[in-house]
């Protein structure tokens, strides 16, 4: 085994023991960390497993299902299973003791289901109580199996797994400084490209900045389960300001692009934004500009640990409308891990921030319903305020 992976495989036991430990003072007898083929991070945390694709299977000739999930089964006693939706089965070596994979070809009753989830439950003890993790996007079909297994057993949403994920270890900040500098690799290959002459479509942008990424990544996997890449170029389009990059939408002279460039680097995410004008700005554009970056700053300043998560949008916005402006769409970012859009949301939010959070904070300023400007940075919060991971200049605004 590489040492990498070692390290993470010891990451994954100490998850499991501090998951179990907190399931202990909830007083739950079992905790369910479901995930699915686009959301799955909390599961992954703890097995290094993701569902990497969706679709239709049959389980008879008169029954289909819709496969897209798995979920990690911890009892309060034992050892924790692994079970996947028929149709799934893992693609790529993972971290966990048991597995019960539906697979393919499913034999009746194998992989993720209510009556497996309550039969391994039982087997420890009769729960009287158990949570369930990501139970926004628990299936209803799960849920009423769930409870007609153990029907005197309290089932309650569970964030102990989502808690946790909060605050990053030495080994995930190591993970995150290296998608970061993976990510100014592909703000660097559409700044290099825009300088140096292009004129195609903002598909062809975004394609060389994603492959130039991918290339550093060791992992096979969709790079746009969290997000895919946008950008906004010359004027809106379709009605939208920041959109998928299209095929038929050139870049030219005169236009500015705003790029908002996403990946993953050994299953954490890459997500960061840049801004130029490809000649000259305007007066008005180099304001605006300049006001965005002030926004940053003083957001960084004071993104330290105590610091509400929604008082920075409060800062950012107080920031801009000094000079005139207005946070776009009042939003400011979110918390980063192995989903790309995690806790906490720097919008409504009122967590405080904590040491060893890592966060995507992007101000961004709408100029005249036409030209966005704006900076999108991977920052780890330190005692000292936010440090930014991704080292792209963001000036000059012009390229000349």
């Amino acid at each position: 085994m590489n040492p990498q992976k070692e390290t993470l495989y010891q990451e994954i036991d100490q998850r499991i023991e501090k998951t179990k430990e907190e399931m202990r003072k909830r007083r739950y007898d079992g905790l369910i960390v479901y995930g699915t083929n686009k959301v799955n991070g909390s599961l992954r945390y703890l097995t290094d497993y993701f569902p990497d694709r969706a679709g239709w299977t049959s389980l008879g000739p008169d029954t289909t299902f819709l496969f897209e999930g798995a979920a990690f089964v911890i009892p309060a006693e034992g050892d924790p299973v692994l079970m996947i939706d028929p149709g799934l089965f893992p693609g790529r070596d993972i971290h966990t003791k048991e597995i019960n994979v539906g697979g393919l070809s499913s034999e009746p009753g194998s992989g993720l289901s209510g009556k497996n989830i309550a039969g391994l439950l039982m087997k420890r003890s009769k729960p009287a109580r158990i949570g369930i993790e990501s139970f926004d996007r628990f299936t209803v079909s799960l849920f009423q199996e769930i409870r007609n297994e153990l029907p005197t057993t309290e089932v309650v949403r569970s964030t102990i797994v989502e808690e946790l994920r909060m605050v990053k270890s030495p080994w995930e900040l190591e993970m995150f400084k290296a998608a970061a500098a993976i990510g100014d690799i592909g703000s660097k290959t559409i700044f290099e490209m825009l300088k140096n002459g292009f004129n195609d479509s903002e598909l062809e942008l975004i394609r060389a900045a994603e492959n130039a990424m991918r290339l550093k990544d060791p992992i096979y996997e969709d790079s746009c389960t969290g997000s895919p890449s946008l950008i906004g170029s010359g004027s809106l389009y379709g009605g939208s300001i920041l959109h998928l990059p299209d095929a038929d939408k050139k870049i030219r002279e005169g236009d500015w692009i705003h790029w908002d460039i996403c990946q993953r680097y050994n299953g954490y995410p890459i997500d960061t934004s840049r801004t130029r004008v490809l000649g000259k700005a305007s007066d008005e554009q180099k304001r605006a500009y300049d006001v965005n970056c002030r926004m940053l700053e003083k957001v960084l300043e004071s993104a330290k640990p105590g610091t509400k998560a929604c008082d920075l949008v409060i800062l950012a916005d107080k920031v801009a409308q000094e000079s005139g402006f207005e946070l776009w769409l009042n939003f400011l970012g979110h918390g980063l891990g192995m989903d790309t859009h995690e806790r906490p949301d720097l919008v409504v939010e009122a967590t405080r921030l904590k040491k060893d959070m890592v966060i995507a904070i992007e101000p961004r300023i709408l100029l005249n319903n036409t030209f966005l400007f704006g900076i999108e940075e991977m920052v780890h919060i330190t005692e000292d305020g936010g440090v930014s991971l991704t080292q792209f200049p963001n000036t000059p605004l012009e390229i000349l």
